[in-house]
């Protein structure tokens, strides 16, 4: 125990969070170090303040009279870690080219089934990845059936993981050869999250366990592989080797043990072959199959070792790309992707739909990225024009959200294979390794198709209660045709639209001049009453304090076009309920990055927009 807590002083929460890190370690075997210490720290804080003990002392008062039902909390709270469907794929990937062998392997014991336990599984997203890649694969094996079990230490994920209930947003990241078929929208309280259907979920199980004593839970069954990922983080090395040694005692002969991409097994004393980056086998056997194909040797223990004949890849390798997108950043950050990956090749970039039709006109490209919103010739109108047998296969990456009708779902239904949701440019590498998986495994999609799931979450963005809201366009002059063209986006009923220019209080009459094929436009001034479907031309200076008064209560979205000045940039910081979004210039100042929401290029700006405004949730 602490000291602090020894002596009954000292109380502060450093010293809190070092006592309960070190109740987690007693009771579940985690190790929460110095480098957990600030994820401890901010979710004891939340959990004192859940609780109503707002100081050290008395939670430490509260935790020693609920013992057993708190430090089943606390281990919930602070083990309980980041995950989601489909993570580090190139695992699937090795299962995939190695399939033949796993299920000859069951084979030869007189087995159809594929036994897969899922350990540390968190809330059930690796568990039901696997379902979905068994139920798909092992198809093309007849007779064969899979079992997944998924365990936690966490009782409250695990209940979670038992539901198979998960927000929309999370399955969108699925690729849609296995997302085909497989979900289905929930109804009455979980009408806007997705549940796995029962075919999936009849071949999955969940209990609680602990990773230093699976026997408990385990009894006397066998496994084909385990997935036992992104845990070992948590434990010495000495427990480490204690729980992949147990684990040994649950796989079949040649069976396979799989460690988060990060956790290597070379620094232990255990005995193993490496098949792969954190792909191990515990107990090999010698004798060789025919037909060897030789894998390179490796390290960690590992000598040279034959490995099965994988059926003929129907992905290539390397898969030779080409980056659609108007946004110099995003053409520059996908790039890298896919230049940083030896299973791409990057062969060229186009910056809107006629450079794409050009490009592939001299050129052998198997797959292409394909933003939606972009000049001369948007997404939707490529796919219509060009998407034939024989076409590149096609992902989507692009702003608009996956379920909207006009501009998603349409790519989907005119040959997008699949659809990844851009998010802003400083989060953009969060979204990579999605944005390759669905490229690769759109090469096994049989046709492109909208899934059932995705049907019944498509909707259609219209603002209610626009007199609630408002939007903001800020530029100059010389952003003429992009503020047009974004106006000319708008549909259906609108709130009321303030064009804000910088500099030219004494012009606006000629402005509006130049603006006069944009319908109920007016310039504005103090005794303007604001009206829906309008557009009031307006001078920053002279206006925006005013306008921005007048809308304070509102809901409001404001685009940036170009570069303004450091004076508009300031007024930004004082906005409540706004969207800001900022045109992608590539240069843009560090201190609006602060309050901006999203980067994107302008082409995207009435279409997010729209989303913002008519999300009343």
């Amino acid at each position: 125990m602490s000291e602090a807590f020894k002596k009954g002083n000292d109380w502060d929460i450093i010293s809190l969070a070092n006592y309960v890190s070190e109740i987690v370690s007693k009771e579940s075997g985690n190790i929460l170090g110095p480098a957990q210490q600030s994820m401890v720290m901010s979710r004891l804080k939340k959990r004192m303040m859940t609780l109503g003990t707002h100081t050290p002392e008395s939670y430490y008062e509260y935790l020693t009279k609920n013992y057993n039902k708190e430090s089943l909390q606390l281990i919930s709270m602070l083990t309980t870690h980041h995950t989601y469907f489909f993570r580090e794929f190139t695992h699937f990937e090795y299962l995939l080219t190695n399939l033949d062998s796993i299920v000859a392997n069951a084979k030869k014991r007189g087995d159809s089934t594929i036994r897969v336990l899922s350990a540390a599984c968190s809330r059930g997203q690796e568990v039901y990845s696997l379902a979905m890649f068994f139920n798909h694969h092992l198809k093309n094996y007849p007779g064969m059936k899979y079992e997944i079990v998924g365990t936690d230490i966490d009782p409250e994920s695990v209940k979670i993981a038992q539901n198979g209930v998960y927000r929309y947003r999370e399955i969108k990241s699925i690729p849609t050869v296995y997302l085909t078929g497989n979900w289905m929208r929930g109804s009455g309280e979980i009408s806007k999250f997705a549940k796995v259907n029962s075919h999936i979920k009849e071949n999955c199980s969940f209990g609680v366990m602990n990773l230093l004593a699976p026997e408990k839970f385990i009894g006397g069954k066998k496994f084909d592989i385990v997935f036992c990922r992104n845990v070992f983080i948590y434990f010495d090395q000495t427990s480490i080797e204690k729980i992949v040694n147990n684990f040994s005692k649950f796989l079949h002969k040649n069976a396979l043990f799989i460690t988060g991409i990060s956790e290597s097994l070379k620094h232990t004393k255990l005995e193993f072959q490496t098949m792969a980056p954190s792909v191990y086998c515990l107990d090999p056997e010698e004798k060789v199959v025919e037909k060897p194909r030789p894998l390179s040797i490796v390290k960690d223990k590992t000598v040279p070792r034959t490995s099965p004949i994988a059926k003929t890849p129907i992905i290539p390798k390397p898969i030779r790309m080409l980056v659609v997108d108007d946004s110099s950043s995003v053409v520059k950050l996908l790039s890298k992707i896919f230049e940083k990956d030896d299973d791409f090749e990057l062969v060229g970039t186009a910056m809107n739909g006629l450079e794409a039709q050009e490009f592939l006109k001299n050129n052998k490209v198997d797959a292409m990225t394909l933003d939606i919103h972009m000049p001369e010739m948007d997404g939707v109108e490529y796919l219509k024009k060009n998407f034939r047998s024989g076409h590149p296969n096609v992902v989507v990456v692009s702003s608009a959200s996956r379920e909207d009708t006009r501009y998603a779902q349409e790519t989907l239904n005119n040959g997008a294979c699949d659809f990844v949701e851009k998010p802003a440019l400083n989060n953009l590498k969060e979204r990579a390794e999605e944005i390759k998986n669905k490229i690769k495994m759109s090469f096994l999609n049989a046709a492109p198709v909208v899934t059932k799931v995705d049907r019944s979450f498509q909707k259609s963005f219209d603002i209610k209660n626009p007199e609630t809201k408002a939007r903001f366009f800020v530029g100059s002059f010389s952003d003429k045709k992009k503020i047009i063209a974004s106006l000319d986006e708008l549909r259906g009923n609108q709130p009321p639209v303030f064009l804000f220019f910088e500099g030219n209080g004494n012009f606006l009459e000629m402005i509006s001049e130049e603006f006069k094929s944009v319908p109920n436009i007016q310039v504005y001034d103090g005794s303007t009453e604001l009206e829906n479907n309008s557009v009031y031309i307006c001078d920053f200076k002279e206006h925006f304090e005013d306008i921005n008064s007048k809308t304070k209560s509102f809901k409001k979205s404001l685009s940036v076009f170009g570069i303004v000045s450091k004076s508009v940039e300031n007024a930004f910081f004082d906005l409540n309920e706004t969207q800001i979004l900022i045109e992608d210039t590539g240069d843009i100042n560090d201190s609006i990055k602060e309050v901006v929401s999203d980067i994107f290029p302008w082409t995207s700006f009435a279409h997010l927009g729209t989303e913002y405004l008519a999300d009343d949730e």
